[in-house]
């Protein structure tokens, strides 16, 4: 996802709610929680709670990853209120699993699990107390299902907010590049045809000197050649900028061109490319930019022995992963004035992309691009929070320039 902090945040504030009603347990205790199996079950809450806290982040590509890991918190749930009762206090801490739910998981299978959730408590409760008024029975079930949908309904604004916030970035760079074709357009016509139109008055006048036969002409024509190559030298500068991002190679030949030179420098790098041929050339641009600058910083911090590069395309999507067994680093402490982790995030977003970046001192590192193979037509996820774009792989290379 191209914002994941607020997930995040939302995440760990789950995991503060379930710690904070265990809490409230613990300071009003009754004869039931102060049972052995009661004191197990506040201890295991606590403790994967607390873990869940201290690595949010890694909880929340996990579980985005591997969505059965919140059915397996819900399965524990379920096998706390058997084991202690329905209605025991201790199951206030299930209501964050609700919010996790409804924030991590797409909306069908959010349904799905949540109703998981909701029946097995049901379930559970009608097993043990069938004395018990429907109202009781069912009212921590109705605060599942509501705590849950306003989960994906906060997910749901914050996926729509990003799109949102993309097509304003792309608006934003189409007039930029508006901009840039208008100076282009304004050099043309201080330098080139103004330089041009003097060739061509110069060119007029050259009968005339040749009928005056003064010694003239030979200088004259020096001058008007002078002034050709001159125009001809604009001309050329200007044609290279609007080049400057033009590449009529597919995909996999301008990234095979970036391996081979690893492997120049010394480098094993292995490519693998698969169903990319047809994307679009923005999305080619940006990819092959992002990739190069990964590479780079390979080259240049990681000391690496080896590089593994692969781009894998879908009908919708493409991803771009590349890894290294270099020296790794610490991505939350980047150095002082070195962008290339921003700038490579930037080209991401720009075609609704999502760029994983993970790296530890001494592991390596790797970087995971995943995005839509077309911006014009496609779905753009560029504010998704699911799919292989948070999971625990990614692209890049070394410390980051």
């Amino acid at each position: 996802m191209a914002d994941r902090i607020l997930v995040d945040q939302v995440v760990r504030f789950a995991f503060v709610i379930r710690l904070a009603s265990l809490l409230l347990v613990l300071l009003v205790p009754t004869d039931e929680t102060t049972r052995m199996v009661s004191l197990v079950a506040i201890v295991f809450v606590t403790v994967t709670s607390g873990l869940g806290l201290l690595a949010t982040p890694l909880f929340t590509r996990n579980v985005i990853t591997h969505p059965i890991l919140l059915v397996l918190d819900v399965l524990a749930a379920t096998l706390v209120a058997a084991l202690l009762g329905s209605q025991s206090p201790i199951m206030l801490y299930s209501l964050s699993t609700a919010v996790l739910i409804g924030i991590l998981l797409r909306p069908p299978l959010a349904a799905i699990v949540l109703a998981i959730l909701v029946f097995s408590y049901i379930l559970v409760t009608i097993s043990q107390d069938a004395t018990l008024s429907p109202m009781s029975a069912l009212m921590i079930p109705v605060t599942y299902a509501t705590v849950g949908a306003l989960g994906s309904l906060t997910r749901t604004l914050h996926e729509s907010a990003m799109r949102d916030q993309a097509v304003a970035r792309r608006l934003s760079e189409d007039a930029a590049r508006e901009r840039e074709r208008a100076r282009l357009a304004r050099e043309m016509h201080d330098s080139v045809a103004k330089s041009l139109h003097g060739i061509g008055l110069a060119a007029a006048s050259l009968p005339g000197w040749a009928d005056k036969d003064d010694g003239s002409l030979s200088t004259k024509a020096r001058e008007l050649q002078a002034a050709a190559e001159s125009a001809s030298q604009d001309a050329r500068s200007i044609l290279v900028d609007l080049r400057t991002d033009t590449d009529d190679r597919t995909l996999a030949q301008q990234l095979r061109t970036l391996t081979d030179d690893l492997a120049a420098g010394g480098l094993r790098a292995e490519l693998t490319v698969e169903g990319v041929g047809d994307c679009d050339h923005a999305v080619k641009r940006e990819l092959v930019a992002i990739a190069a600058e990964a590479i780079e910083n390979v080259r240049r911090h990681s000391r690496a022995d080896r590089v593994d590069v692969s781009c894998i395309g879908t009908a919708d999507t493409i991803t771009l992963d590349i890894r290294d067994d270099g020296v790794g680093f610490d991505v939350g402490h980047t150095p002082q004035g070195h962008f290339g982790v921003v700038g490579m995030r930037e080209r991401a977003e720009a075609i609704g992309a999502v760029l994983e970046l993970i790296s530890t001192p001494g592991n390596g590192t790797s970087l995971l691009v995943t995005g839509p193979r077309s911006i014009n037509g496609g779905s753009i996820d560029g504010g998704s929070i699911d799919g292989r774009s948070i999971d625990g792989r990614s692209t890049n290379g070394g410390n980051h320039a």
